[in-house]
């Protein structure tokens, strides 16, 4: 796009220069034409002068009165061709002039077109890079996110551990208390068997 910009603008300069050449070329020939609009003016100037000196010479000036009649009838056409040429040329200067404005106004408008194309590209540039850039955090969180839900699994775990350790504990603190019970029972019956061992000892011993 902006490639293509460019070239159309470079073609719009290329014409803007051909035609300000064109318009150098109209305006030598608008010269010419006033030098030949020049020139048919003192022909005639001449033509009409010779016809006075030829009226003049009476018979011997008969035939260069033909021949400047015909010299200013050339003249005069010279002239009138000289103004319909410097008409022409006019309107094409004004034409000139009209394509030159235009050409102008479109290489001012090309030229913004293709700021603005690369201020765009440059903008799309940096969106993508920050596309990227947000893809790889949203990656970078992800894997933190599955290394997180690792841990967290790996705590269940301990937790559930823990708890079963704990259940196991209790469980034999209280097989433990049951012994220690029952040991108690066995002891108390142990000494009142004693003692009663002893009271028949002293019974027999008495007797």
């Amino acid at each position: 796009m902006i490639i293509g910009i460019s070239q159309s603008a470079e073609a719009s300069r290329v014409s803007l220069r051909q035609i300000k050449e064109l318009e150098l070329v109209s305006r030598r020939i608008d010269k010419i034409v006033d030098a030949i609009t020049t020139v048919s003016i003192q022909t005639n100037m001449l033509a009409v002068n010779g016809s006075i000196e030829a009226a003049r010479a009476g018979e011997f000036g008969k035939g260069f009165v033909v021949v400047a009649t015909d010299i200013r009838n050339l003249a005069h056409d010279s002239a009138e061709n000289a103004d319909r040429i410097k008409d022409l040329v006019k309107s094409v200067q004004d034409q000139i002039g009209i394509v030159g404005r235009d050409l102008n106004e479109i290489m001012i408008t090309a030229a913004a077109a293709a700021e603005k194309a690369k201020s765009v590209t440059a903008s799309l540039i940096a969106i993508e890079t920050d596309i990227g850039a947000v893809d790889q955090g949203t990656s970078e969180i992800l894997a933190a996110a599955n290394e997180i839900a690792a841990a967290i699994t790996q705590i269940k775990t301990g937790v559930d551990q823990i708890a079963a350790a704990a259940q196991q504990a209790d469980k034999a603190a209280n097989n433990a208390t049951t012994v220690a019970q029952q040991q108690s029972r066995g002891s108390e019956q142990l000494s009142a068997a004693v003692e009663e061992i002893a009271s028949l000892a002293d019974e027999l011993q008495s007797a």
